[in-house]
């Protein structure tokens, strides 16, 4: 049987000699949302979604359905959170009804580079009005630039409020 005071000290210690280390509202703050996601994107797409040339993300897995918005790192050599996408559920080839997109009639027709698995639409973007450096975003989340995708923290959520962003579209 656990003593719970040998853990309240085994905490208390590991907190002094670490100041990294996890107490319960540290843990309480790293808890992960299920509606929001981190991914990386190169800067050429980044622009073109931007300019509302791309209205899709192309990506080769599906994304569970919860997820209703993209945090959007543009990777090397910006290397920063900038946007967050509103973003609809996976579509597989067929399923995009605007052909005018780059990429969507190719990703329809099964066919090209956008021949990806899945495509999610971008409904809405906002811009972030203080971008975050990959070096501030791993200091003050502990979070890198995602390979596929990774949740975003509850902290991050609650200190980057998607209205109080700049809404491009």
């Amino acid at each position: 049987m656990k003593d719970s005071s040998s853990t309240t000290i085994r905490e208390a210690r590991r907190s002094k000699s670490d100041p990294l280390a996890k107490t319960s509202s540290s843990r309480d703050a790293a808890q992960k949302t299920k509606s929001d996601i981190l991914i990386s994107i190169m800067p050429l797409y980044m622009n073109r979604i931007v300019e509302r040339t791309k209205d899709h993300e192309f990506r080769g897995y599906l994304i569970p359905k919860a997820v209703s918005r993209m945090w959007l790192y543009v990777s090397s050599p910006e290397q920063t959170l900038k946007y967050i996408a509103v973003v609809s559920h996976g579509k597989c080839p067929g399923e995009i009804e605007n052909q005018d997109g780059i990429g969507n009639a190719d990703f329809n027709a099964g066919a090209g580079v956008a021949c990806r698995a899945y495509a999610y639409e971008i409904r809405e973007l906002y811009e972030l009005l203080e971008p975050l450096p990959l070096k501030q975003m791993q200091s003050q989340y502990g979070v890198s630039f995602p390979q596929r995708y990774t949740y975003v923290l509850q902290r991050m959520i609650d200190d980057i409020v998607l209205e109080d962003q700049k809404r491009l579209f």
